[in-house]
């Protein structure tokens, strides 16, 4: 019942028994007599040919279902086994490039020494190429702000909260009329010290500024175009970049001002170049997610899960979004 269910699962994926047949490398007719010879043994169909594409009838949406498990189980076998057979282990853990390059590398430096035996590579890239990567098995875990939720097999949870603050050069004219709200570098580090902070700025006072901003589909220039939006104006957009790093750089060299994650500043040289706000908005706080497949948790893979539940870095996570 289960011999050819592999190519049966590659017609449920394309939607056409040519696509499915192009994919395996097998002729058209061999695949529909493999379909067809399934059907005959189970005595029902599995798919409806009449839509395009064709779809599943509702004893094929069970097969797939059962299919999928044992795929699954298999998977874990393979992983198990391999596993059994390396001496040394490998992790791929996916995320943007402020995290691959300033905070994961610290993070997992205790990890290393307590699991020498297990090598950790960093992968640069966004959520869609992300959640490719990690149905495909080439990542274990992504770590953003952006929850993957394009495939239910894969699980997105809240890991930590950071805050979104205002960066503006040091040198623009504003920020001496708007001096009780403003942090300098190692201001913004001590703020929640008793006596250090400092009231929200009203977001409002810079909408004749020049804005630097991420590009659209990403969650920072949503949230950038909301905390505008909610304070009345519609930012004037000099220039849309790809990594937040860059915006730090060029709100450092007096291009515009940006919206930033507060914890830039725990992770490069202090500068007297920025002058960064709070802002007083729900939207200027965010959860970062930590998104896996929902099985396949193998004993490797858990210790760096373990691990990565009993180190936040950023903040501490409401009780609400908690890991359980």
């Amino acid at each position: 019942m289960l011999n050819y269910k592999e190519y049966i699962y590659a017609v449920y994926q394309e939607g056409s028994f040519s696509k499915a047949a192009q994919k395996l490398y097998v002729s058209q007719p061999w695949l529909s007599s493999v379909v067809k010879k399934v059907e005959q043994e189970i005595k029902t169909p599995i798919f409806d040919r009449s839509t395009t594409p064709i779809s599943l009838t509702p004893a094929g949406q069970y097969y797939i279902q059962q299919v999928e498990k044992v795929m699954n189980i298999e998977e874990d076998m393979r992983a198990h086994f391999a596993q059994l057979n390396s001496q040394e282990t490998k992790l791929h853990i996916g995320s943007s490039m402020f995290f691959c390059t300033y905070v994961l590398p610290r993070l997992f430096q205790e990890f290393r020494e307590e699991n020498p035996q297990i090598t950790l590579t960093l992968t640069e890239g966004g959520s869609a190429s992300m959640a490719e990567k990690l149905l495909s098995h080439k990542l274990d875990f992504f770590l953003e702000a952006e929850p993957l939720q394009t495939n239910e097999k894969i699980q997105s949870v809240a890991w930590c909260m950071e805050e979104i603050v205002l960066a503006v050069p040091a040198r623009f004219p504003i920020n001496k009329q708007l001096s009780q709200y403003g942090y300098s570098f190692d201001e913004l580090l001590k703020r929640n010290e008793p006596g250090q902070k400092k009231p929200a700025v009203p977001l409002a006072a810079f909408r004749d500024e020049p804005f630097l901003l991420l590009q659209t589909g990403n969650d920072s220039y949503q949230r950038s175009m909301q905390l505008c939006e909610h304070a009345g104006f519609t930012p004037k957009v000099s220039v849309f970049l790809t990594q937040m790093m860059t915006a730090f750089y060029l709100v450092c060299e007096g291009q515009g001002v940006s919206f930033l994650r507060s914890t830039i500043p725990e992770y490069v040289a202090p500068t007297e170049s920025i002058i960064f706000y709070q802002l007083d908005d729900p939207i200027a706080t965010r959860a970062i997610y930590l998104s896996s497949l929902k099985q396949h948790t193998n004993p490797v893979q858990q210790k760096l899960l373990d691990f990565m539940w009993n180190h936040s870095l950023l903040r501490a996570i409401p009780s609400t979004l908690e890991h359980k």
